[in-house]
């Protein structure tokens, strides 16, 4: 009987089993870290990525902080502005507002009315005289209280005394003076 020894060819497939098992094994392994190596470098650039647009959000956020700063630096000189331009109004009132209120005085007084003195201070106006009679006193006064320059008109006192042999009224009237009237004066002399 013949005889054939089988042992080498076994021995030979085991071995060339084994070697496409670690062959097998030393793929897998090749291509986990592939696998690894594509995963953290795809993790990297978007964590970079992230990096960079939060640097431009901060570079924006210092830069609308920077613009907000001119913007209330802007506002600032606006307000200041303002002020020195209301107080240039008021410098133009006072300047040309005394001399409109005395231009309307002499319109409004009657004329058997005589103003003695006139006293003014910080906008409080005293006016004493004399008049013919308590009509004209009236009627200054009604004078007074329609012009746009004067509120608050008050009459103080009136005593009768006779000067000269004539019978005439001595008054005192207060009133507050209005520089920069809201309305423009009225044209014309005294309404009765």
């Amino acid at each position: 009987m013949v005889r054939i020894n089988l042992l080498p060819i076994r021995v030979s497939k085991k071995k060339a089993a084994g070697r496409q098992q670690v062959l097998l094994l030393a793929l897998i392994v090749i291509l986990a870290l592939i696998a690894n190596w594509v995963w953290s470098s795809s993790r990297a650039n978007d964590l970079a990525s992230r990096e960079a647009k939060l640097r431009r959000t901060r570079d924006e956020i210092t830069q609308l902080d920077r613009i907000i700063g001119e913007v209330k630096d802007i506002k600032a000189q606006q307000a200041a502005l303002r002020e020195k331009l209301d107080t240039l109004e008021k410098l133009k009132a006072g300047r040309s507002g005394p001399v409109k209120l005395l231009d309307r005085l002499a319109q409004v007084i009657p004329p058997r009315l005589e103003i003695r003195k006139m006293d003014e201070k910080g906008g409080a106006i005293t006016f004493d005289g004399s008049a013919a009679t308590i009509d004209d006193v009236s009627a200054f006064l009604t004078a007074l209280q329609q012009s746009p320059y004067f509120s608050q008109v008050e009459l103080k006192k009136t005593t009768a005394v006779t000067r000269a042999g004539l019978r005439i009224v001595d008054f005192s009237v207060n009133a507050q003076a209005n520089y920069t009237p809201a309305a423009p004066a009225p044209a014309g002399g005294v309404k009765k």
